[in-house]
């Protein structure tokens, strides 16, 4: 499995590389927003018609928010950890081999 696979960024070039300037990006960044606030708040204003109530609207909108800003932070920010096994390192205070010697005598 590749390594861009296992990001949250599978399938894009790298950053110097894109295709679209970094305008395109921020355009679609800006769409991600507008579409949670959009998409979920037209669903909490349709559940107050339907309900009757005035504050689904309003949860609605910030599910949305949120939705939008976690789909940004994983699509443009989030890099998880290497998934192989890290070398061990000897933590400071742990012997490294030099210091385990005996001096003769």
């Amino acid at each position: 499995m590749s390594q861009d696979s296992l990001r949250g960024d599978a399938g894009r070039t790298s950053p110097g590389t894109s295709p679209y300037p970094p305008v395109a990006e921020g355009w679609t960044v800006l769409s991600h927003l507008l579409a949670g606030f959009l998409l979920f708040g037209g669903i909490g204003w349709g559940i107050d018609l339907l309900v009757g109530t005035r504050w689904v609207l309003l949860v609605g909108l910030l599910a949305g928010g949120a939705a939008s800003f976690a789909l940004i932070y994983i699509r443009y920010l989030y890099v998880p950890p290497d998934p192989r096994p890290a070398q061990s390192l000897p933590r400071s205070g742990e012997a490294t081999g030099l210091q385990d010697r005996k001096e003769p005598g």
